[in-house]
C-alpha cells in the first residue's frame, strides 16, 4: 500500500485514505481493538494537509501537534468520545508496525506509545478549551449545542438568521479568539512543498547565462552608453540613438515600417517595442539609471556586468517590474499590466513544478487568472470576458517571449518548458524569498518510497538523476528496498519505477 502522499491532490489522497482506514478497520476487528475510525481519518488528514504526507512516519512531536493542536482546533467530537482517541491512535501505531507500513525513519513503537500515554490528560483539557477552536469547529459546535444539525441546510439557514437577529447569544471575546486562531491557521505565506530540482552548478549556469540574448544586449547597452547619453525632454532615448541601438543590439525593431502600401513613420523611440523593453529592463536590473536628463551606467554594477550569472539573476528579478514596458498602455491594456508580477510568478512557478512542458494555452490561462485574482477582478459578461482574455493572452505571449530571450524558457509553437538556466534562476529567486527548494542531494538518505514518489512527480531528467544518485548512494540496500516497495505499494506507477531500478 502506498504511504507517501506529499503534495498529493485531494482526490488521490482521499481515496487512498479510505483504503487505508478500511484496512485498519479489518485489522482492528481481527485483533479485537475497539477504535474510532473518524479519529484515524482526522489523523491522516492532518498528516496530509498540515504535514509532509508521510502516513507511515511518526515522531512523538507529530502526535503532540496532532492531538494537542489539530484536534482541538479542527475536529468536532462529542466529549464521550474523547477518551477513545488515544487508544485508537495507539492501535493505529501498532497496525503500522504489524502490517510493515511504518517508515524505517518512524520512531520506535514503544516511544510513540509512551508519548501517547503522556497526552491523555492534556488532550481532554485541550478539547474542552473553546478558545483553541477554529472558526468552523466553533460554529459547528454551537449549532449542535442549540440542537441544530449542521448538515440540514434549512435548519442551518434558520440558525444563521437567528444569529444575525440577535436571538442567539455569542461570547464575543471568545469569538475574537477563535477568529485569531482561524487567521493564524490560514497562513497565506505557507507554501506547499516543492519538488526537488536538479540545479546546475554556478559554472554551468554562468556559461548558459553568457548565451542569453538579454544578458548580451544589456552588456552592449551599458558599453554603448559610455559616460551617458542625453534623453529627450520626455525622458526617452533620442531617435538617432535609438536607431543606432536597434542595429547594435539586433532587437528586430523596424523603423518606418511599411504595412500594406503605407509607410508608418517612426516618430519616437517608444515606437520601438523591443528596445523600449530592454532599456526598462536595464533600469529594473539597476545597471543604468537616469540622472539629470541623461541615461548613465550605474558604476556599482560593474562587477555584476562582468559576471553573466550575476547579471542574469538581476535581470530575472527585474523582470517582475516590467509590466508597463512589456504590456504597454492605452485603451487596450490588459489586467496583466496591473498585476504583471503575479503573472510572472504564476507562469514560472507552473513551469518549475510541471513534470513536462506546459501548453501555451495553459500558461495564458494561469497568467490571466493570477492577474484577476490579484485584482479581485470579475470581467462580467461572456463578451467582456472574451475581450479581456484576448488582451491578456497577447500580453502573456509577450511575457513568454521575454522569458525566452532571457533564456529562462524554451518556447515552442504550442508549449514551453523551463531551461536549466531557468531552473537555476527561479530556484535562487525562491530561496531569496525564504522558500525551501529541495535538491536531489537532500533526498539521498531518504527511503525508497519517498524517493520513488518524488521521482514520479518530477520532470524526466530530474527523476532519472534522482534515481541514479539514490541507487549509487545506497548500493547495498537499494535493490532490496525497491523490490520490497514494488511488492507492497498499490500504486502502479510507483511499482513500475521501483522495478525499473531494482
Amino acid at each position: 500500500m502506498r504511504m507517501v502522499y506529499t503534495s498529493a491532490p485531494d482526490d488521490l489522497f482521499i481515496s487512498a485514505r479510505q483504503r487505508l482506514v478500511r484496512r485498519f478497520d479489518r485489522w482492528a476487528r481481527r485483533h479485537r481493538r475497539p477504535v474510532n475510525l473518524i479519529v484515524v481519518e482526522a489523523l491522516l488528514d492532518h498528516r496530509w494537509s498540515d504535514g509532509d504526507g508521510l502516513l507511515g512516519r511518526w515522531q512523538p512531536e507529530d502526535l503532540e501537534e496532532a492531538l494537542l493542536d489539530w484536534f482541538p482546533r479542527q475536529v468536532t467530537l462529542p466529549p464521550d468520545q474523547w477518551a477513545g482517541v488515544a487508544p485508537t491512535v495507539r492501535a493505529f501505531v501498532d497496525f503500522l508496525f504489524d502490517q510493515d507500513l511504518a517508515d524505517r525513519r518512524c520512531a520506535d513503537r514503544q516511544l510513540l506509545h509512551a508519548a501517547l500515554n503522556k497526552f491523555d490528560a492534556p488532550f481532554a483539557d485541550a478539547m474542552a478549551d473553546q478558545s483553541r477552536y477554529g472558526l468552523a469547529k466553533f460554529w459547528t459546535t454551537r449549532m449542535l449545542h442549540e440542537g441544530v444539525d449542521p448538515t440540514d441546510q434549512v435548519a442551518a439557514e434558520r440558525f444563521i438568521a437567528d444569529l444575525h437577529a440577535g436571538r442567539v447569544a455569542v461570547d464575543h471575546d471568545l469569538l475574537n479568539q477563535v477568529m485569531t486562531n482561524h487567521l493564524l491557521g490560514e497562513d497565506p505565506d505557507r507554501h506547499p512543498p516543492l519538488p526537488p530540482v536538479a540545479v546546475p552548478d554556478d559554472d554551468t549556469l554562468r556559461g548558459l547565462a553568457a548565451d542569453s540574448v538579454v544578458v548580451r544586449r544589456l552588456r552592449k547597452l551599458v558599453q554603448w552608453l559610455g559616460d551617458g547619453r542625453t534623453l529627450t525632454t520626455t525622458g526617452r532615448l533620442r531617435l538617432a540613438d535609438a536607431r543606432e541601438l536597434v542595429a547594435l543590439l539586433d532587437t528586430g525593431d523596424i523603423l518606418n515600417p511599411m504595412i500594406g502600401d503605407r509607410v508608418f513613420k517612426t516618430r519616437s523611440s517608444d515606437d520601438l517595442y523591443e528596445l523600449t523593453v530592454l532599456v526598462a529592463w536595464a533600469r529594473a536590473a539597476r545597471v543604468v539609471r537616469v540622472v539629470k536628463g541623461r541615461l548613465v551606467p550605474v558604476k556599482s554594477a560593474a562587477k555584476v556586468l562582468a559576471d553573466p550569472l550575476a547579471l542574469s539573476r538581476r535581470a530575472f528579478t527585474g523582470l517582475f517590474e516590467l509590466g508597463e514596458a512589456v504590456c504597454g498602455g492605452g485603451w487596450a491594456e490588459s489586467v496583466l499590466r496591473w498585476r504583471f508580477d503575479e503573472a510572472v510568478f504564476a507562469v514560472t512557478m507552473a513551469l518549475f513544478i510541471a513534470p513536462e512542458p506546459l501548453k501555451l494555452d495553459e500558461l495564458r490561462q494561469l497568467a490571466y487568472q493570477a492577474a484577476c485574482d490579484g485584482l479581485g477582478f470579475d470581467p462580467g459578461t461572456e463578451e467582456q470576458e472574451r475581450g479581456w482574455r484576448q488582451f491578456a493572452d497577447n500580453d502573456t505571449d509577450r511575457l513568454l517571449d521575454q522569458l525566452a530571450r532571457l533564456g529562462v524558457i524554451e518556447k515552442g509553437v504550442t508549449a514551453a518548458a523551463l531551461t536549466p538556466l531557468g531552473v537555476g534562476l527561479l530556484a535562487g529567486h525562491l530561496r531569496e524569498l525564504g522558500v525551501t527548494v529541495p535538491t536531489i542531494d537532500q533526498l539521498l538518505e531518504e527511503t525508497a518510497e519517498v524517493v520513488v514518489a518524488t521521482a514520479t512527480g518530477s520532470p524526466p531528467e530530474t527523476a532519472t538523476a534522482l534515481m541514479h544518485a539514490w541507487c549509487a548512494r545506497n548500493t547495498a540496500t537499494a535493490s532490496s528496498e525497491l523490490r520490497a516497495l514494488a511488492e507492497r505499494t498499490d500504486d502502479a506507477e510507483h511499482r513500475r519505477l521501483a522495478l525499473a531500478y531494482a
